[in-house]
């Protein structure tokens, strides 16, 4: 009699044994699901990749999330070992001059090996980008910087047939011009499409 006894309650034990996992499982999927957030469906022609890195040096330099999103479709279509044939590298398409040179406004000195890491190379762009903005106060003309070059811009500035009331209305090199509308566009489609800022 005990060891039919020992038999049913060693059965039982087995049983919870086999069981318990299976039914701890359960309880672990189903709590991460309840806890997900809900997915923003993601628009293949205009992807967030690197959203951790955007996230991050969007904030730290103060720049819209939908601008460096628009800016890296437009220059590298998010490709981080894009180099252009001005030799400007990375996803923010940064060329190393202008890599050195942000690193010397923030009092450091810049590793060349580095300027492709999607990490240093986002930080750069948006640096710059917040940099330019703050120069013109106009997204447009930050864009046109970003492009073309400071100097360039200010000469266009100074020029009443390219600029009014310190807006740039008919830029006169077309590259610089399709640029500045792409990155606008891009901008807008990812404030739209994700609700961003």
């Amino acid at each position: 009699m005990d060891s039919v006894a020992n038999r049913d309650r060693f059965v039982t034990a087995s049983r919870w044994i086999l069981v318990l996992p299976a039914l701890l499982l359960v309880i672990l999927v189903g709590s991460i699901l309840l806890d997900r957030e809900p997915e923003v469906r993601e628009d293949s022609s205009y992807p967030r990749r690197y959203m951790a890195l955007v996230e991050l040096y969007s904030k730290k330099w103060d720049v819209p999330e939908s601008i460096v999103y628009g800016v890296i479709r437009v220059e590298s279509n998010f490709r981080a070992k894009a180099v252009s044939p001005a030799n400007a590298i990375g996803l923010m398409q940064v060329t190393e001059p202008t890599y050195e040179w942000i690193y010397q406004m923030r009092g450091m000195v810049a590793d060349p090996d580095t300027i492709a890491i999607p990490s240093y190379n986002i930080d750069a762009g948006v640096y710059l980008l917040a940099w330019l903005y703050r120069q013109y106060q106009n997204w447009e003309t930050a864009f046109a910087a970003y492009n073309a070059g400071v100097g360039r811009v200010n000469r266009w500035l100074e020029d009443p047939e390219i600029s009014q009331d310190g807006v740039l209305v008919n830029i006169p090199i077309e590259e610089t011009r399709n640029y500045v509308r792409l990155v606008t566009r891009a901008a807008e489609a990812y404030r739209s499409l994700y609700g961003m800022e």
